[in-house]
């Protein structure tokens, strides 16, 4: 009888060790399984998949399990201050980089009226000048689709390509001044510019003669100038009184400006600058390259000079300084960066070091990116691979981070 308690006593023992046992295993693996659907609620799967090279591969798998770490491990998110992102970001780049276009705007708008009154190869000389100079300040705020800029399709309206050829050419035609139907996204903005100073015709003299000759080209230019300096004037003004609305919304809701923001940046790069300026002319999203798909296309086509290749540069090095909160003096504030190192993460390092990296590989590229894509157009896809790895620090490991869904639709496959 005596042996009998003394097992029972035992089996009681073993009873409560294991429950304890069992209840320290749950309290340890149940953050990590919420931290893990949440991040997959974030980013589906197939948004990790990078261009399909090794490197690529690589450097999805180890910063996604990366992500999920250090979401788990790290709980300062709530406490750090959002709103000073915000206000970094309009008081000390957004307003001064819009304030610097429009001002770019007015030079080019100028330069248009003066060429269309006295259609010449020196008005022709500087109307060209601030044609790139103005698409190259465009590339500093192209991301800030927020507040007016988004209720306006203001970056559809300004830069949608490849131009619309048929489209300008039927509106010349028919001298149409009206462009906000969105059929005519893509017979308006830089695009539409290049081509009526680089497409019409295919030296400089032939295009000054058709101005001479026929009033309507004239007449379209000054509306493309016109619809470009007026979209711009609403949406730099807007900023007036949209800065303090946008600094005070920093919460952790879809709709506020701090999220909003967040995932304009990661789209821009993504679909803007990754997608756009190289991947879709490269071929990487097709069977083969579509190398009219560049910007600033018939500029090159038709030798007038080539400006894809500084675009992409300006829009990374942008993008970049953006990162980091970085104003035109190259003075750091809040910053995305910032954020990241507060949170312990190694991945605002990362998306810098690698920034550098993409860089190198895009300036290594051939100035003519038509000539680039014909006879070396694995080089473009080098340089896709090197901003596609980017895309997964940002859209995976950022916004995992910063505990923000992707607000965007993503369906090329990528």
């Amino acid at each position: 009888m005596k042996h009998i308690y003394i097992k029972i006593f035992l089996i009681i023992l073993v009873v409560v060790s294991c429950s304890k046992d069992s209840d320290e295993g749950y309290g340890q693996a149940n953050p990590q399984s919420s931290v893990q659907t949440n991040t997959n609620n974030t980013t589906p799967t197939s948004n990790v998949t990078t261009t399909g090279t090794t490197a690529g591969s690589t450097a999805g798998t180890s910063t996604g399990t990366t992500a999920v770490t250090t979401a788990v491990t790290s709980s300062q998110s709530d406490t750090f201050d959002r709103g000073s992102i915000l206000a970094n970001f309009s008081e000390n780049i957004i307003i001064p980089r819009y304030n610097s276009f429009k001002l770019s705007m007015e030079d080019l708008k100028n330069s248009i009226d003066t060429f269309i009154t006295t259609p010449n190869s020196e008005n022709y000389d500087a109307l060209q000048n601030n044609w790139i100079d103005s698409y190259k300040e465009w590339q500093y705020v192209e991301v800030f689709n927020i507040s007016k800029a988004e209720e306006i399709m203001y970056g559809l309206k300004m830069n949608t390509y490849p131009v619309g050829k048929e489209r300008i050419d039927n509106n010349i035609e028919e001298g149409k001044t009206d462009l906000t139907n969105p059929n005519d996204w893509a017979a308006q903005g830089f695009p539409a510019l290049d081509y009526m100073l680089h497409g019409i015709a295919q030296t400089k003299n032939e295009v000054i003669e058709l101005y001479n000759s026929n009033a309507k080209y004239g007449n379209y230019l000054s509306t493309l100038a016109s619809t470009m300096n007026e979209n711009t004037i609403q949406v730099v003004d807007d900023w007036t009184t949209y800065k303090d609305t946008f600094n005070s919304s920093f919460d952790n809701s879809a709709t506020s400006a701090f999220n909003m923001m967040v995932n304009d940046f990661v789209f821009y790069f993504e679909k803007g600058l990754r997608t756009n300026k190289i991947g879709i002319p490269a071929g990487r999203f097709s069977n083969n390259p579509l190398p009219d798909r560049i910007e600033a296309y018939y500029y090159s086509k038709n030798s007038f000079g080539n400006l894809s290749k500084t675009l992409v540069l300006e829009a990374r090095k942008g993008f970049e300084e953006l990162f980091l909160g970085q104003n035109s003096n190259g003075t750091e504030g809040a910053s995305y960066k910032a954020y990241l190192d507060y949170l312990e993460t190694d991945i605002g390092s990362s998306v810098q070091s690698k920034l550098i990296l993409a860089k190198d590989a895009i300036e290594a590229l051939n100035e003519n990116f038509l000539t680039q894509i014909d006879e070396n157009n694995t080089a473009m896809l080098l340089a896709f691979d090197a901003l596609q790895t980017i895309v997964v620090n940002l859209k995976t490991d950022m916004l995992s981070n910063f505990n923000i869904s992707v607000d965007y639709t993503d369906a090329d496959g990528d």
